[in-house]
Formats: structure tokens, sequence, C-alpha cells
């Protein structure tokens, strides 16, 4: 009896050791992490907000960076010392060796930089468009990021094909970036597939479903022809159901849009003229999807991609409100075109 006692303190002894190592360890962690939060092997470090965003929010992109030293106590010091933080919008250069309150002081200050620009780029953009809103806003010229763009190191998840106009067609994700004056082409274009990336984890998490590597490619193209041919949001999913009830049915997918991005130029009406383009990217003219992207999609676009709606449509046309009507049926599809004038 005396033995089984001695083993159970001793037992109770070793727990209670282990316990106060553990907590020591994380108090440890805890104070290093609020007194040095940025973790990084460069002095100075580019610290990015963006309109709008909370501290949270640039703490989570700091962490997906691999800048950050530990979020979770971060956020947990925030949560219970320093609630309503009021960030400023613009790009920071912070020292690696900044405590966390002379980040959050640094972060507050009204930034008033006149060599930063905002550079916005629609969604459904393509890159000749994105070229095209860089030079006007003179940061780089049309035909430097257009040569950067064909020369860029392409991320794994991009299929590298020749006869794609852009490699990295569909993979600059539109949105709002602040950009240096003296920004290079290189530069943009990281930060635009930097922002890629984040928004896919964001789908991940919003949809519940990972797109491997292999996947991106496909769910890409068929996101950007979403987005080139959806004008509200409730039509994208009918769109993206569509696409794929077409290509189960090995029929063509005839989505004028492709025909555009086929032209290389814009035209308010696609005509019999212009089906007749060979073009890998022409859909009237060979099955299946066009061998690559025909513009950068947006978020919803690529949600409506991974989640079709459950439909049996194969045909739609868009109606003067800007909705789209859909069909089953080809005959009830010509009565449809017939009744809008076209």
């Amino acid at each position: 009896m005396k033995k089984f006692i001695s083993l159970k303190k001793i037992i109770l002894v070793i727990i209670f050791v282990l316990l106060i190592g553990v907590s020591t360890a994380l108090v440890f962690s805890y104070k290093n992490a609020i007194k040095k939060p940025i973790s990084s092997n460069e002095d100075i470090v580019m610290v990015e907000v963006r309109h709008g965003e909370g501290f949270y929010e640039v703490l989570d992109r700091l962490h997906r960076e691999k800048k950050l030293s530990n979020k979770y106590f971060i956020k947990l010091d925030l949560m219970l010392h320093k609630n309503n933080v009021q960030l400023q919008e613009g790009i920071y250069e912070v020292k690696s060796d900044i405590t966390l309150d002379g980040l959050l002081e640094t972060l507050k200050i009204q930034k008033d930089d006149k060599n930063l620009k905002k550079l916005t780029i629609p969604e459904g953009y393509t890159i000749d468009q994105i070229a095209e809103k860089v030079e006007q806003e003179k940061i780089c010229s049309k035909d430097e990021f257009l040569q950067e763009v064909k020369n860029y190191e392409l991320p794994s998840y991009v299929k590298e094909d020749k006869n794609k106009r852009y490699n990295l067609e569909g993979f600059l994700y539109p949105d709002t970036y602040l950009i240096k004056n003296n920004a290079t082409p290189e530069y943009i274009i990281k930060q635009m597939l930097n922002r890629f990336v984040e928004v896919l984890g964001e789908v991940k998490n919003e949809t519940g479903i990972n797109v491997e590597n292999n996947d991106i490619d496909r769910t890409i193209i068929i996101a950007s022809m979403i987005e080139k041919e959806a004008r509200f949001d409730e039509d994208r999913p009918l769109i993206s159901s569509v696409i794929y009830n077409r290509l189960k049915e090995d029929m063509k997918l005839q989505l004028d849009a492709t025909i555009i991005y086929s032209l290389g130029y814009h035209v308010d009406r696609v005509l019999n003229k212009h089906l007749e383009i060979d073009s890998p990217y022409n859909t009237y003219k060979y099955k299946g999807l066009p061998i690559g992207a025909i513009g950068n999609p947006g978020k919803a676009s690529i949600k409506a991609a991974l989640l079709p709606s459950k439909t049996d449509y194969l045909f739609y046309i868009l109606q003067e409100n800007g909705y789209h009507y859909f069909s089953n049926n080809y005959d009830d599809f010509l009565s449809k075109k017939k009744e809008l004038g076209y």
C-alpha cells in the first residue's frame, strides 16, 4: 500500500513539474511575442495596411507571409489590453526588432506619403488592361509590365503553355493595392500573386473546398469565364452550372466572352464573322475549356466555379435588366432570343 502511495506521489510531482515547465515556456513565449512580434532576417520589414483593415487582418497576413513570431499570443495580448485599435491605410517600413506597442503606434500614424499610389484593378480585367492601368497611373510603362509578365518565374500552381497569351492570366488578383511610384513591374506582379494565394485560402475557409495545385488552373479558367459573362452575383453559380453541364454533355461552350478575348479587342456585340477566329480560346470553334483564363476573376466567381448551382440548364441569354435567362430547352432559348431582339 505504501509503495502505491509513493508511486502516486511521484506521478503527481512529475505532473506538477511538467505543468510548471509548460507554463514557464508559455509565459516566456508570450513575453517574447510581445517584445518582438516581427520575425524576419531583414532589418526592415514592409507592413501594408489596406483600406478598412483591422489589426487582426494585418496580423493574419503577416502570419501567412511568415513575418510574425506568434500571432496567437499577439492576438491574446490585444484582446486583453488593447481594444479598438484604429489603423491608418498605408505601407510602413518597420524595424524587425520593434515591440508590439511600437508596431501599433507606427500603424496608427496617418500616412501622407506622396510616393504612394492606389492601384485599383477591377474584377475581370485582363493582363493587357492591367498593363494599361499601371501605365495610366505612371507606375511603369505598359511594355515594361507585359515584358515582366512574360519573363516572371511561374508559381507551381500555374500551368505553362506556349500557346497561352499570358501564362499568368487569371492569377493577378483584382484588388486595390498601395504601390510606390518607383515600384518595379516584378514587385506589382508579386503583390497580385500573393493576394491571389490569400484569396484562395479565404475561399477554402468559406467553402470548405481545398483546391489542389493541379486543379487551380481549371478552376480559374472557369471562374474567368463566369466573371466575364455575369453582371450580378446571383447569376454566377447558374452560369457555372451551364458551363459544367455543357462540358458533361460534350457540347461546345459557345461563350461570347471567349470570342472577345480571342479577338484581343472589345466588341459590343459578337457577330458571326467573329466566331470564325482560329484561337485556342474560341469556345465556338473548339470543344472543352479555352486553353487559359480570359481575365482575372474575383472571389465570387472563383467560389461559383467551385460551387455551381445544381441545374439542368444548357443555355442562357442576357436580358435588358442585366440578368440572364436560363433554359434547358433549345427551342425555348431561341424563342427568348427572338423576344429579346437578338
